[in-house]
């Protein structure tokens, strides 16, 4: 189950200075902002931390203990569903107040976006209308990347359910073997395993390695 925080900051990226502004303060390597709410029967507590990424607590204030339900999708009665959106609008009006809009969850995958528009004057388009972009040649429309944001079960398949972005690219089939001997590559999730890897965005791999393959992508793509 996604979190609630990471269903609202997806796809922000976090001006700190602005966090300043309505009220976090600065605690421990990390923001930290809190609100009662629902007639003060509730208090959300917001930890940013230095690298932009936010966790949240909701406090009933009667037992002064983690209001668990909220997590808790099966929890659906009317009083839940009240204090999970008014929990979601506090974390919206943070979002809008703080945030710029990005097009990926994690910094890597935005870094690399970056670096093919100004390599190749290329955006990425997101047909499913979901977080999955695809990066197409200017000419023939033909993808050499595609970016998802995934668990890492889906390419460990051991029941990891940390989310991250991951990127295929398209690969000479004669490097195969010695590309998936190197740490963050796996065979392509959803595409071809002869032809296509997927590469974890989370810094494991250099911005520099990742765009090796993304230019020999994009040249067999052509």
């Amino acid at each position: 189950m996604i979190q609630i925080e990471d269903e609202i900051f997806l796809k922000k990226k976090f001006d700190f200075e602005k966090l300043k502004t309505i009220g976090f303060s600065f605690e421990n390597d990390k923001y930290v902002y809190s609100e009662d709410f629902m007639n003060e029967n509730f208090k959300a507590i917001l930890y940013v931390s230095s690298l932009g990424t936010i966790k949240g607590e909701v406090i009933d204030n009667f037992s002064n203990e983690e209001y668990m339900p909220l997590r808790i999708e099966s929890y659906d009665g009317e009083y839940v569903y009240k204090v999970r959106e008014a929990y979601k609008d506090i974390l919206k009006r943070i979002a809008d107040a703080c945030c710029r809009d990005v097009f990926f969850a994690c910094n890597q995958a935005n870094r690399i976006t970056n670096l093919i528009y100004e390599t190749y004057g290329i955006k990425p388009d997101f047909p499913w209308k979901d977080d999955n972009g695809v990066f197409r040649h200017l000419d023939n429309n033909k993808w050499f990347s595609l970016i998802m944001y995934v668990s890492l079960d889906v390419l460990l398949k051991n029941g990891d359910s940390h989310m991250l972005n991951i990127m295929n690219v398209k690969i000479d089939e004669a490097k195969r073997d010695e590309l998936h001997q190197i740490k963050g590559i796996y065979p392509a999730y959803h595409m071809n395993h002869r032809m296509w890897i997927s590469v974890v965005l989370d810094d494991t791999i250099s911005d520099e390695k990742v765009m090796e393959l993304v230019t020999c992508s994009f040249n067999l793509t052509k």
